[in-house]
């Protein structure tokens, strides 16, 4: 099992879409944390390490979640 990588254009922009093939969560980023998978700029060139942490089946959404989802949307200039 290891991290997957795959390479997205959205809007004509390059975008690293990083995860865990094992279902696991993913260390590392910006702000450095855990995450279920991980989609930045290309030329951000973010690195990550597979955890042995689960990727959560919960389908409530924390505060930090939450936040994310935001800050994604920002940057995809889809902010409301």
């Amino acid at each position: 099992m290891a991290i997957q990588t795959e390479t997205l254009t959205i809007n004509n922009k390059q975008f690293i879409r990083t995860y865990s093939d094992a279902g696991l969560m993913i260390h590392g980023g910006s702000p450095e944390g855990d995450y279920d998978e991980a989609i930045d700029p290309a030329e951000f060139n973010r690195t990550y390490t597979e955890t042995n942490i689960p990727v959560s089946s919960d389908s409530s959404v924390d505060s930090e979640t939450a936040d994310k989802a935001e800050a994604y949307d920002i940057l995809m200039g889809e902010e409301e």
